[in-house]
């Protein structure tokens, strides 16, 4: 057809200038309209094989319903036709290059443009969703910039009106680099492809390459439809966490797990493109709440304590496989797996036999709510300390944690069943204002204000934010998937009588609320009245929680004495906060005075800090702990690496001489792998008899949740491939790269669809000459893990204990 275009110069009544760029599906010019006096772009569009009117036909009807699309980000098409048999579209002409070109001449953008970008683009989306239309085709090439990143949107014209039930012809359409996993597998279209290909749009952005990988056409589709793609943030550092997990969620696998809407990607992106501060809503208590989520989500460390707080709260003891979930969820940041682990050791060691180092151990030993109460107080300690607009976050976070340590130690005389319970709920009693103290400093002074003029503070809080400290940290629990019983519990008591509590709501709502007022007593109250506010409390909430004074004054000493053991190791610089010195005084006044029938177990140096913890840890010390710092072990010395290998060893070896659960020993094993060895993702596999496989029963790392969801297994029917090899002659299996020559014909096409990672490691477990489990642990890209003789010989060390666990349980 361009033969006969360059002849006759002319489409229709378009006169040509120069060809503009062209592809599978046809060529682009630059034209000129004589009639309207404008420059117009026009795609030519083949249609495959002899010219086929009902498919002409088809394309028009289309072209007629995509000129429809008018909105500021889309290319808007103007007009339709034929020309020797074969259509073409006429679409309005945009000065610039493509988003394809850009990517090209200058590589990675800064994250901040990328993300104004895709900004544009998913408005361009949402509009053409909510008239029906899906695009199928979104890509670089097919986003045009103009000065100042001005983005539109091409090629709504080969887009598709969406189906009853989301299906599309059989023809396949669309750019497998940017297709989403279900078209590429079922030939599915809904609203969630187009927002998994601007995920993918944005990815390019971000790191100036594909997240899909493959020389091939098949290996290409082979890890879209795996769905397991490197965050952005492991190939440009300064990527921060917030943009990481917004494109990885677009990313998802499952469309379920993505955004639901281009819009709700776009409000996303939006809190992190829009500086600007909004006003609280004048929508009173509700519209505060929503200010306030919205507010933090805008800072540079909120998100990510957001996320992390509500995906260990979404697992609950009860869950099948809540171990997993809980630990999978902590190990994502490895900093934080080791301060977690250091404070439990500091707490708990000399308890069990040897210090913790895994925390499928710590949840092994310790049970799952209280590394969980532990998990998420030590992710408050980490996210909202040391801000230097706000001295006094220092004493909130303080006070709020001396409330949590009070709470548990009275659980027993107060009659409440969970210490954890107890201790979560008094930690978060205050969460409101702890939050307004952060998130909005300025209506925090003007609260204070008012009460220093002799307001309530929920009299001066409604007044200034239209709604109480509470019912704001009621709001933000919640959002954080709080268990509804907490979040009932966190209600504050009032002033009326208050009777024997019944329920374990109430219980839990006296607790705190008796926690919170001790510890303003510390903190609020001259020395010398303090005696007599504790005296009052003690006969104010006696009746219900059968306390007296004495039991107060015992369990406010002991709670300052963990409080002053635990600082250290929460890394909190207690020679700032006048709270916690003015505590200290009081604690050693107390105990020179014989005030308190049991001795505070912390010690204090000259400046406030804990001197040492040697004497809670006997003969260890919690210095001694492998680092975790790093982000692999790929970046790992050979030291750290063998030292976290060791303490697995022994977490191993613990957890055996004693009665044990397989699963949990197992779960040990699989993180110690993961950890000291620094693959992308550890699974176990585990035999299952009916379905002759061995099916994935759990793991750490990147996509492993999904893997688990969807039930990724091994055959155990012959086969010519690796994993038959191993697990037949019980042959333990690393490989380099698995798309080298000598290997690449004995990798299966079901690996490479699920997972295809290109470094692979299998250490099967054989019992009576039978295959019963398999740990499988790999790396992206081919050579990161650098495995040597030792290091395998350290791995079939792990798996020989596995098997000693095994028949040491009797299966």
């Amino acid at each position: 057809m361009s033969a006969v275009l360059d002849s006759r110069r002319q489409i229709g009544r378009f006169h040509l200038i120069r060809s503009l760029g062209q592809g599978a599906q046809g060529e682009v010019w630059l034209a000129r309209d004589p009639q309207l006096r404008r420059e117009v772009a026009i795609k030519t569009v083949n249609v495959e094989g002899a010219v086929d009117d009902a498919a002409v036909r088809d394309l028009l009807d289309e072209a007629v319903l995509t000129s429809q699309l008018n909105h500021p980000n889309i290319v808007t098409l103007h007009d339709g036709g034929q020309e020797g048999g074969r259509p073409y579209l006429v679409f309005e002409y945009v000065e610039g290059d493509t988003l394809s070109a850009l990517l090209k001449g200058a590589g990675p953008l800064d994250p901040m443009r990328a993300a104004r970008i895709a900004t544009d683009i998913l408005r361009a989306l949402q509009f053409a969703h909510d008239k029906g239309i899906v695009h199928r085709d979104i890509k670089p090439a097919n986003i045009m910039l103009s000065d100042g990143d001005a983005v539109r949107v091409m090629d709504f014209g080969i887009a598709k009106l969406l189906t009853a039930d989301g299906r599309q012809d059989e023809a396949f359409m669309g750019t497998p680099l940017y297709m989403a996993p279900e078209y590429a597998e079922r030939r599915e279209v809904s609203p969630r492809s187009d927002v998994f290909s601007a995920g993918m749009v944005l990815y390019a952005m971000l790191t100036g390459q594909s997240a899909v990988r493959g020389a091939t056409l098949d290996e290409l589709l082979a890890h879209l439809r795996a769905g397991v793609f490197t965050p952005p943030s492991k190939l440009a550092p300064n990527i921060d966490e917030r943009l990481d997990s917004i494109v990885m969620r677009a990313l998802a696998r499952d469309p379920n797990e993505r955004f639901d809407t281009a819009a709700r990607m776009l409000e996303e992106l939006n809190r992190l493109v829009d500086p600007a501060t909004l006003e609280p809503s004048p929508e009173g208590a509700s519209g505060t709440l929503e200010f306030l989520l919205r507010r933090m989500q805008r800072k540079s460390d909120f998100p990510a304590l957001s996320t992390t707080i509500s995906a260990v709260n979404k697992t609950t003891s009860s869950d099948r496989e809540a171990v997993s979930a809980l630990a999978g969820s902590i190990l994502k940041d490895f900093a934080f797996t080791h301060k977690l682990l250091k404070l439990v050791n500091t707490a708990f060691y000399g308890q069990f036999g040897g210090a913790i180092s895994t925390i499928s151990r710590a949840i092994m030993v310790m049970g799952f709510d209280r590394v969980r109460s532990v998990a998420v107080t030590l992710l408050l300690f980490e996210h909202l300390q040391n801000k230097a607009q706000a001295d006094d976050l220092k004493d909130e976070v303080l006070s709020a944690y001396l409330s949590a340590l009070i709470a548990r130690d009275l659980v027993k005389r107060a009659g409440v069943r969970d210490a954890e319970e107890a201790f979560i709920c008094a930690m978060f009693s205050r969460l409101g204002r702890l939050l307004v103290t952060f998130y909005l400093y300025d209506e925090h002074l003007a609260v204070e204000q008012r009460v220093a003029r002799g307001e309530s503070e929920a009299q001066a809080a409604n007044q200034v934010l239209g709604i109480s400290y509470d019912e704001l940290g009621v709001g933000v629990a919640r959002s954080w998937n709080f268990p509804e019983k907490l979040v009932a519990s966190m209600r504050p008591v009032g002033e009326g009588e208050i009777h024997r509590p019944v329920t374990d709501v109430d219980r839990l709502r006296l607790l705190s609320e008796l926690s919170g007022r001790l510890t303003a007593v510390m903190r609020d109250v001259a020395p010398e009245a303090r005696g007599a506010a504790i005296k009052a409390l003690a006969e104010r909430f006696g009746q219900g929680l059968g306390v007296t004074d004495v039991h107060l004054k015992e369990a406010l000493q002991h709670a300052v004495g963990e409080m002053s053991r635990d600082a250290g190791i929460l890394n909190f610089k207690t020679a700032q906060s006048a709270f916690f010195n003015q505590a200290q005084r009081w604690s050693t006044s107390q105990a020179a005075a014989g005030g308190a029938g049991r001795e505070s177990k912390g010690r204090v140096g000259a400046h406030g800090d804990p001197a040492s913890t040697d004497a809670v840890l006997g003969q260890a010390r919690v210095e001694d702990m492998p680092t975790m710092d790093l982000a692999s072990a790929g970046g790992q010395t050979r030291e750290a690496r063998a030292a976290i290998l060791r303490a697995g060893f022994q977490d191993i070896s613990n957890a055996l001489v004693g009665d044990f659960k397989l699963n949990d020993v197992l779960r040990i094993v699989l993180e110690t792998m993961y950890r000291g060895m620094g693959f992308r993702r550890t699974l176990l596999f585990v035999r299952d008899p009916a379905a002759n496989a061995l099916k994935c029963r759990f793991g750490f790392g990147d996509g492993t949740d999904a893997l688990v969801r969807g039930g990724f297994a091994v055959s155990l029917a012959p086969a010519r491939d690796v994993f038959h090899a191993a697990l037949s002659q019980g042959a333990d299996i690393y490989i380099e790269d698995v798309d080298s020559e000598r290997i690449r014909e004995h990798v299966p096409s079901w690996y490479r669809q699920r997972v295809n990672a290109r470094t692979l490691a299998l250490f099967p477990v054989i019992v009576g000459k039978k295959p019963v489990a398999l740990f499988y642990g790999d790396a992206d890209p081919p050579g990161s893990l650098c495995l040597g003789p030792e290091e395998l010989t350290e791995l079939k060390t792990l798996r020989n204990q596995a098997v000693l666990a095994i028949k040491s349980s009797g299966v």
